[in-house]
């Protein structure tokens, strides 16, 4: 009897130790909007629209998040997030139930984190660390990104830290019988920060089912000074002719990536027979005089050649945001963009921007409330 009594005690203290050091949070991001916009395209071509959208800086999600510590400086770590549009209810990312993200992953203090599942990729990552919103979530404010990509599935991720550099490598695996090259994303970046400066940069190689390629590179950072923080960086993308990724919702290769193909021109679908080199500079500030007011103000453009054979265009976008703070989960915001196109961007099936139905700008304002719990 005395025995048991003990063992009952210890277990007890045991379970009481391993739930100590375990962890699990609840989180998620409400971002709405009431936003005008013109331009928009129609079959009795480009109109204006009044519509409730996903808000300028942030998806709607909830996850999980958790850690366990399994001792000698490891410790077990998993995401799930499910992407959902709060206007309609319905699931985001291609309706998979943690089309955000779905990974696990052991962590240790000195060799690094490795994790595997669906997670955004390197570059993506990277642009979110030094954009002055994270890329947005209007088109408008983050249409740079389809150029590398937001998510990808079947990745291998490995993070480690030494002082103020950070490295990532990514090895999404394209999981095509009889050819481990198709479809497989290899990406990576290196970011450094020393006081008020971080700068870095981000290399991505993508190829398709029938083995045409795309690559990019990227560099950039942000400076703090006072109450300003600028942002810059540059991302060059190439395509080849043709390079086309999977459709949404299926396990083609490079499906659920939201990457832009360069298979069709304005002649039509899978007309495309030059290589696509798109040049993409983004400039912008941020401001804070103080804790509750945030000013933002941005500059877009992208130089694109081969948008069609023999033919080039341009995409510029500008956008001004000026955020309160309510509390520090609830912010409200007045965000107006205006892009233009330019040349073959104007009708370019591949834009990153997307259609203005034939005209060749677009004006964008909206009043958000953004939420986080």
């Amino acid at each position: 009897m005395h025995k048991r009594v003990i063992f009952t005690a210890v277990a007890a203290i045991s379970a009481a130790n391993s739930y100590a050091q375990s962890s699990v949070t609840l989180y998620g991001v409400f971002d709405s909007a009431v936003r005008f916009s013109t331009n928009q395209p129609t079959a009795n071509g480009p109109r204006n629209v009044v519509s409730l959208d996903p808000g300028a800086f942030n998806g709607g999600r909830w996850g999980l998040r958790g850690t366990e510590d399994l001792g000698l400086g490891n410790k077990a770590v998993f995401a799930l997030e499910s992407g959902f549009n709060f206007d309609t209810g319905k699931s985001g990312q291609q309706g998979q139930l943690f089309g955000r993200q779905a990974w696990v992953g052991i962590a240790n203090k000195t060799f690094g984190t490795v994790k595997v599942g669906r997670q955004y990729g390197s570059a993506d990552w990277f642009h979110a660390t030094v954009d002055p919103v994270e890329t947005g979530n209007y088109s408008e404010v983050g249409w740079q990104t389809a150029v590398t990509g937001f998510r990808f599935d079947n990745t291998i991720d490995y993070t480690n830290e030494w002082g103020g550099l950070t490295i990532n490598a990514q090895y999404s695996l394209g999981e095509q019988a009889g050819n481990a090259s198709r479809g497989r994303t290899i990406q990576g970046y290196a970011m450094y920060t020393a006081g008020n400066l971080l700068f870095g940069g981000a290399a991505q190689t993508a190829r398709d089912a029938q083995g045409r390629d795309m690559t990019v590179w990227t560099g950039g950072g942000t400076y703090t000074i006072g109450k300003f923080t600028l942002h810059s960086y540059y991302i060059d993308s190439r395509r080849d002719a043709g390079f086309l990724i999977g459709a949404s919702g299926t396990t083609a290769p490079l499906a659920n990536t939201s990457l832009m193909s360069n298979a069709d021109t304005v002649a039509g679908p899978n007309t495309q027979t030059s290589e696509r080199h798109d040049r993409i500079g983004v400039f912008g500030v941020t401001y804070q005089p103080s804790p509750s007011w945030r000013f933002i103000a941005t500059y877009i453009r992208d130089n694109a050649a081969g948008v069609s054979r023999g033919a080039s265009g341009s995409i510029q976008t500008g956008y001004f945001i000026a955020d309160y703070y309510m509390s520090k989960r609830t912010d409200v915001y007045f965000e107006v963009d205006r892009s233009w196109l330019s040349a073959a961007s104007v009708n370019d099936p591949n834009s990153p921007i997307g259609s203005f139905g034939g005209a060749s700008n677009r004006t964008g304002i909206a009043v958000g409330m953004r939420h986080r719990f």
